[in-house]
């Protein structure tokens, strides 16, 4: 689609825009300014379960 969004613009008289063009300038843009995803307290850590059967802990100490 990148190589005729132009001239399909051109036909239909509408706005056409290339998905993948629009992705990278996205990406570029995000690049450029520096962010980036938070490291700091996005997950907690997971509450414990109990373990049965072959997982228990010390299922073989008696």
């Amino acid at each position: 689609l990148s190589h005729c969004a132009k001239s399909l613009s051109c036909e239909t008289g509408v706005p056409v825009i290339d998905g993948v063009g629009a992705a990278v300038k996205m990406v570029e843009a995000l690049i450029g300014l520096g962010l980036k995803t938070s490291k700091v307290g996005a997950y907690g850590f997971p509450l414990p379960k109990p373990y049965q059967g072959d997982f228990a802990p010390n299922q073989w100490e008696s």
